[in-house]
C-alpha cells in the first residue's frame, strides 16, 4: 500500500525545517545590526575625515588669503600716508608713482578677500564679523584707488596752488572751473566710501582686525576732509572770483585789542570788486563812518537786543557783538548798502594775526612810512604799537590803511609762495581768524559747514560745542593786554549719552601797573571805567540740547545773566579788571543727549590766544 503522493513528487518537497530557537534569531539579528552599525560608522568615519580635510583645507587656503590681503592692505595703508604728503606737497611725479603702488595694493587686497570661501567664512558666527570687516575695508579702499583717486589726481594737476597764484594781479580761474566736475564726482565717491568704513562697528572685533581697520578708517577720513574741502573750492572760487559776473564783497579788518565775540572791533573796512579773476581795492572806509543809524538796518530778535543791544544794527563796528558770523556778514552788508549805495555780494574777515600769519608766507611788505611790516611784528605794531605812536586818530587810521593795501598787494601780486599763502589762510581759519559770507544762498549752505563759515552752533556730527567769547564794555583797545584761558575737561559719560564737562575760563589782564598813563586813545574814557582798567561781558554758550547745571564766580560769587539765542542757553558775566587781577567762570555745563564725540570749545580769538579748543570726550575713554 503506497501513499498518493510518494513518487517524484514527494521526493522534490522541500524539507520541513524545525523552527529556530528565539534565541539563536536574537543572536543573529544582534549580528546583523552590529555588522551595519559597523559599515555605518565607518561610512560617518570617512564622512568626517573628508569634512575635516575640507575644513582644514578651507582654513588654511583662509588664512593664506588673509596673510596676503593683510599684507597688501598695511602697504595700502603707507601708500594712503605717502600718497596725501606727496599732494599736499605739490609732489605730482612721486604721487602719480604712490597711486600704481596703491593700486597694485588694494587690488591684491580686495581679491584675496573676495570668492567662495571668504563667503563661507562670513556666515559662521564670530568668524563672520571679522571676515565682513576685512572685506568691506579691502573692497572700500579698491574703490577708492581704482576710481576716485586717479581722477581726483588728473583734476589735481590742472589746480596746483602755483597755478593759481596771482600773475599781473590776476588768476586763470579756466583750469579751475574744467575740473571742477571731476573734483565733485571724486569727493562723492570718497564721501561714500568713508561712510562705509564709519559704519564698521569695530568694538567686538579681534583686535588684529580691528587696529588696521581703523587706521585705514582714520585714514580715509582724513582723505575724505581734503576732497570735501576741494569739492566746495571747485564749486565756489570760481564763481566767487567774477568768473560769471563782477562781485563786490567787504572785508572786516578785525581788532582784537577791542575784543567783539569773532575777535574784535570791524576798525577798517575794504570795499573789493572780483572780476574775471582780478581783484581790486574799490575803496577803504574806517568802521566809525558807518554808524549812527537811528534805528537796526534789520530787525533785531529779543535775544540779540538783551544780549548785545541796539548797536548791533546801526554800527559798523558793533555787528560782531553776536558769535555768528553769517548774521555779521548780513548786517555789514544792509549797513553798507544804507550808507554807501552798492549792492554787496558777501562779506570777509580778517584780524591783524592773520595778516601776520599771510605775511610769514608772503615775506615783508613796504610801508609808505619807509618801515617794513611782516610776520614777526605785524599783531604788535597794528594792535599795540600803532597806539604808542600815533595820537591821532586819523593818523592811525592811515597806517590801517596802507598796512592793509599793501598785505593786499602781496598777496594779489603773486608775492611769496602761494600754497604757503593758502596754508596760512587756512591756518587762520582754523583760529576763527579768516571767516566768508555769501549772500548767494546755494554758496553759503557749501560754506556753512567750514571753518570758514563762522556759524554760530551747538553741535557738530556727534561732538557738543560749547561757545566761550568777549565783548568789550570800555571803549578803548586795552584787550591787546587781555588773555582768555580756558579749561576743560570732560568727567562723566552718561547711560544717554550726554556728557558733563567742567570748565575753567580766566580772564588775565596783563596791562603794565601804570596803564592808566597810556595815550588816550588807547585807555578810553574814564567815564566808563577808571582809566587803566578794562571791563569785558563774557558769554558762555551751551551746547545744543544741553545747559550750564552749576557756576562758580571768582573773586565774585554773583551768578551769570542767563538768556536763550538761537536756541542755545547763554550765561552772561560781566568783569571789571584792574592791571594783574584775573576773574574766572568755573562751570558743570551738560551736553546734548547722544553727543558722545570729543567737545569742542569755540572761543573769541584774541592777539594771543586761538579760537578753538578740544576736550577729549568722556564716552571714548
Amino acid at each position: 500500500m503506497t501513499h498518493p503522493g510518494w513518487g517524484d513528487d514527494w521526493n522534490a518537497q522541500p524539507v520541513p525545517a524545525a523552527p529556530e530557537h528565539p534565541e539563536t534569531v536574537r543572536r543573529r539579528r544582534t549580528s546583523y545590526v552590529r555588522a551595519r552599525r559597523r559599515r555605518n560608522l565607518r561610512r560617518v568615519l570617512v564622512g568626517c575625515g573628508v569634512v575635516v580635510l575640507i575644513v582644514i583645507a578651507l582654513g588654511v587656503w583662509l588664512a593664506v588669503d588673509a596673510k596676503r590681503a593683510s599684507d597688501a592692505l598695511q602697504a595700502a595703508r603707507g601708500d594712503v600716508q605717502d600718497l596725501q604728503e606727496q599732494v599736499r606737497a605739490g609732489d605730482s611725479a612721486a604721487a602719480d608713482k604712490t597711486l600704481v603702488q596703491l593700486q597694485a595694493h588694494s587690488s591684491t587686497a580686495a581679491i584675496a578677500t573676495s570668492g567662495p570661501v571668504w563667503t563661507l567664512a562670513g556666515s559662521v558666527p564670530w568668524v563672520g564679523q571679522n571676515v565682513d570687516a576685512v572685506q568691506t575695508v579691502a573692497q572700500a579702499v579698491d574703490d577708492l584707488a581704482q576710481h576716485a583717486l586717479p581722477s581726483l589726481m588728473q583734476a589735481s594737476t590742472l589746480v596746483d596752488p602755483a597755478a593759481l597764484a596771482p600773475v599781473d594781479g590776476r588768476v586763470n580761474l579756466a583750469p579751475l572751473q574744467e575740473a571742477a566736475p571731476a573734483i565733485v564726482a571724486a569727493d562723492d565717491a570718497v564721501q561714500i566710501t568713508a561712510q562705509q568704513l564709519d559704519d564698521l562697528d569695530t568694538s567686538s572685533l579681534l583686535a588684529f582686525v580691528a587696529e588696521p581697520v581703523e587706521t585705514l578708517r582714520d585714514q580715509v577720513a582724513d582723505v575724505a576732509v581734503t576732497t570735501a574741502t576741494a569739492s566746495r573750492a571747485a564749486q565756489l572760487v570760481p564763481a566767487m572770483m567774477g568768473a560769471e559776473g563782477p562781485r563786490n564783497y567787504l572785508v572786516l579788518v578785525q581788532n582784537n585789542a577791542e575784543q567783539r565775540a569773532t575777535g574784535g572791533i570791524p576798525g577798517s573796512v575794504l570795499h573789493l570788486r572780483a572780476d574775471g579773476g582780478a581783484v581790486t581795492v574799490v575803496v577803504e572806509r574806517s568802521g566809525g563812518s558807518l554808524s549812527g543809524f537811528a534805528d537796526p538796518v534789520l530787525p533785531l530778535t529779543e535775544a540779540e537786543l538783551s544780549l548785545f543791544g541796539p548797536l548791533l544794527g546801526t554800527d559798523m563796528r558793533d555787528v560782531t557783538f553776536t558769535p555768528d558770523f553769517p548774521r555779521s556778514g548780513a548786517l555789514a552788508k544792509a549797513i553798507w548798502e544804507q550808507e554807501v549805495g552798492d549792492t554787496i555780494d558777501g562779506v570777509l574777515s580778517v584780524d591783524p594775526v592773520a595778516l601776520g600769519l599771510v605775511l610769514d608766507a608772503t615775506g615783508p611788505v613796504p610801508l609808505s612810512d619807509g618801515t617794513t611790516l611782516s610776520g614777526d611784528d605785524a599783531a604788535q605794531r597794528l594792535l599795540n604799537q600803532v597806539y604808542l605812536d600815533l595820537d591821532d586818530p586819523r593818523d592811525q587810521d592811515a597806517f590801517f590803511s596802507d598796512t592793509s593795501r599793501s598785505v593786499f598787494a602781496a598777496v594779489v601780486g603773486g608775492q611769496g609762495d602761494a600754497p604757503a599763502v593758502m596754508d596760512a589762510l587756512a591756518e587762520a581759519a582754523r583760529q576763527g581768524r579768516f571767516m566768508v559770507w555769501s549772500a548767494d544762498e546755494g554758496e553759503q549752505d557749501l560754506l556753512a559747514p567750514t571753518v570758514l563759515g563762522g556759524v554760530l552752533r551747538g553741535v557738530d556730527d556727534d561732538s557738543a560745542v560749547i561757545g566761550v567769547y568777549l565783548n568789550d564794555g570800555t571803549q578803548a583797545k586795552l584787550g591787546y593786554y587781555l588773555d582768555l584761558l580756558i579749561e576743560g575737561e570732560a568727567t562723566e559719560c552718561r547711560p544717554d549719552g550726554s556728557q558733563i564737562v567742567h570748565a575753567v575760563v580766566t580772564l588775565q589782564y596783563d596791562a603794565p601797573p601804570d596803564a592808566a598813563d597810556l595815550p588816550s586813545y588807547l585807555v578810553g574814557l574814564d567815564s566808563i571805567v577808571p582809566l587803566g582798567e578794562i571791563r569785558t561781558n563774557t558769554l558762555i554758550y551751551a551746547p545744543a540740547g544741553g545747559g550750564i547745571d552749576s557756576v562758580r564766580v571768582n573773586p565774585d560769587p554773583q551768578g551769570l545773566l542767563a538768556q536763550i539765542h538761537d536756541d542755545l542757553g547763554v550765561g552772561g558775566r560781566t568783569f571789571t579788571l584792574k592791571p594783574g587781577e584775573s576773574g574766572s567762570l568755573e562751570l558743570d555745563i551738560v551736553t546734548g543727549k547722544e553727543q558722545r564725540g570729543d567737545v569742542h570749545i569755540r572761543s573769541t580769538p584774541t592777539a594771543r590766544q586761538k579760537g578753538d579748543a578740544v576736550v577729549g570726550s568722556a564716552c571714548e575713554k
